[in-house]
């Protein structure tokens, strides 16, 4: 029996053979009452777990992190194999002793176990993530479609009858057969069964004159997630399931949700069916459960924050054809802006929405219905949005001249309003309506950006609206209130990242309107280096994780979210990559201050 408990991080990465085999070399040393652990400058020649006390770490006389229970200490002065800063023990403390050997052994032979030490930021909140998930037996983010299992494919010629597909459906119990065409590869499924016998059509036509052509794959070695999305956003029942190129089977919805008991597909169902607001408002709350189920299963910000867009997109353009007249549904565009725009909101927060209109065409009752659409998304659990960007506000709710206009506006007079209103203009994406309208809003605002660096560089400028909370030794800069040190995590972390991201896409052209698409593009354009662009992303996803579940605990606790996180509450590890995300920050800001010339302003 295990006389340790090395079931947390980073131990929790060891095979039990190596965990036994650490056990074996460990020992327990006793620290009195401001004891010094291990002096500045001196050999590190054990990494510590506190089993009973509090250690601090100092520099000179300030105290940069303290070390609980579980808690370890100090990664980087062991692989240095001196201490960088000075530990005592604030109160009598018992340490787990780990010799340096024994533990360097193991970051050899173990990957997992020596990211912890020695990975780039990327692969260690990777790693982090993969722990997260690895609590359940499988999770939506590691599961591939080949888990699930897909249904044997029924074949067809395009030339066989109407009656013939039927038949084949019949005798291999199959609601979809696949259409041979040549080249082409249709699907004909129950539905279009029945649609064609209502039509009229004699059931001895080919089959292949009534197939769809437009299929919608999957690889079978794709996560089974990104099925899950895809039928989500589609309104799908089926996927054809490919493996080099080649289809190998039917993913059906059934499929999906016999494998998971999140039901977010019948989510979108239920959307589509819904015949009131009051349905709409039970199946935002249905919303709201989805998260904290795919949460718990370790799926990750960037992930969930898809699936929940696409959901609230259907949530949103229901609602509004629920409260517009159809011409006005149809020959309007509804917009969603901000993190809903990225993708990158999860637990609700304040409306950002506007409206766009046809030139030359009257919409009298689109007041009132802008002003019923703020109301219903506000009893969904949406919150106004204190700024006013809002489809009720009539200055987002424009023509698309006078959409034009205001863009020339941001662009001719750029002081700080508009480039804040350009910023989450940068993040729209359509929901509902004529998406043509955008994409016009889009190509002016491409033609009428100029070469101009001054311009860009007051864009730009918002990144040092707020200080990166990190200081020297990788201290985390804290403020009190209600007797806790606390640290914001949009404006020092995460705020940065995105509208960095978002500057340098507006600079170049990269229309993509989420940070992932945005840091991908810059990389492949060589505008940004790979490896920050990988840093950026996952010091996000771990950032939007830890705001995540502080939103999360405050619900629980009848409060609303914040972006406030106390860097005492949390593990050694996740402070470790705290700082890490923080310091990807100022990096990153310090790129952007050198190539916009930011300290000229």
């Amino acid at each position: 029996m295990s006389r340790f408990d090395l079931n947390h991080p980073p131990f929790d990465t060891l095979a039990p053979a190596e965990r036994d085999a650490l056990e074996a070399r460990a020992d327990i040393v006793y620290f009195p009452d401001d004891a010094q652990i291990v002096g500045p400058d001196q050999p590190m020649d054990a990494l510590y777990m506190v089993i009973k006390g509090v250690a601090a770490e100092l520099a000179s006389d300030e105290t940069l992190g303290r070390y609980r229970i579980h808690d370890v200490f100090d990664a980087r002065s062991l692989v240095a194999g001196r201490a960088a800063n000075r530990f005592v023990a604030e109160e009598e403390t018992l340490l787990l002793s780990l010799p340096r050997d024994a533990v360097l052994a193991l970051t050899d032979s173990n990957p997992r176990f020596g990211a912890y030490f020695y990975a780039s930021v990327a692969e260690k909140m990777g790693l982090l993530a993969q722990r997260a998930g690895s609590r359940e037996l499988q999770t939506l983010l590691s599961a591939t479609v080949r888990d699930a299992g897909c249904r044997q494919p029924v074949f067809v010629d395009a030339a066989a009858s109407i009656r013939d597909a039927a038949r084949a459906m019949k005798e291999q119990r199959s609601k979809s057969v696949l259409v041979r065409d040549g080249e082409r590869l249709g699907i004909f499924t129950t539905t279009d069964c029945r649609d064609v016998i209502l039509e009229g059509v004699d059931s001895g036509e080919p089959v292949g004159r009534h197939s769809s052509y437009q299929l919608l794959c999957i690889d079978r070695n794709d996560f089974l997630f990104n099925a899950l999305l895809l039928m989500t956003q589609r309104n799908l029942r089926r996927l054809v399931v490919t493996e080099n190129g080649q289809a190998v089977g039917i993913l059906a919805q059934v499929d999906v949700l016999s494998y998971f008991s999140n039901h977010s597909h019948l989510i979108a169902q239920r959307l589509d069916r819904a015949t009131d607001l009051d349905e709409l408002a039970d199946i935002a709350g249905q919303i709201d459960r989805l998260i904290r189920i795919l949460s718990g299963h370790g799926v990750r910000p960037p992930q969930l924050g898809r699936l929940v867009q696409a959901l609230n997109a259907r949530l949103f353009a229901r609602a509004w054809r629920m409260i517009a007249p159809a011409r006005l549904a149809e020959r309007s565009c509804l917009l969603v802006m901000g993190s809903e725009g990225r993708g990158e909101q999860i637990l609700k927060t304040d409306q950002d929405n506007a409206l766009l209109l046809p030139n030359g065409e009257d919409f009298p009752e689109a007041a009132a219905c802008c002003e019923a659409f703020s109301a219903a998304l506000a009893r969904f659990g949406y919150p106004p949005c204190p700024g006013g960007v809002m489809v009720c506000n009539p200055h987002w709710r424009l023509s698309l001249s006078d959409m034009r206009d205001r863009i020339h506006h941001w662009l001719t007079r750029p002081d700080g309003e508009s480039m804040l209103q350009l910023a989450i203009f940068c993040d729209a994406e359509s929901v509902c309506g004529d998406e043509a309208l955008l994409a016009d809003c889009r190509g002016y605002l491409r033609a009428r950006l100029q070469d101009d660096a001054g311009f860009f560089s007051r864009f730009a400028r918002a990144i040092d609206q707020f200080d990166t909370p990190l200081g020297p030794f990788s201290r985390l800069r804290t403020r009190e209130s209600g007797g806790r040190e606390l640290l914001d995590l949009k404006k020092g972390g995460i705020f940065p990242l995105v509208h960095g991201l978002r500057a340098l896409a507006l600079e170049n052209g990269v229309d993509a309107a989420s940070s992932a698409e945005r840091a991908s593009l810059l990389a492949a354009a060589g505008k940004l280096e790979a490896g920050l662009a990988d840093d950026i992303l996952e010091a996000l996803a771990f950032l939007s994780q830890l705001r995540l579940e502080r939103g999360l605990r405050r619900l629980d606790a009848g409060e609303n979210p914040d972006n406030l996180i106390e860097p005492e509450a949390l593990s050694t590890l996740e402070r470790d990559l705290l700082k890490d995300a923080l310091a990807v920050a100022k990096r990153f800001k310090t790129q952007l201050r050198h190539h916009y010339r930011l300290g000229s302003f």
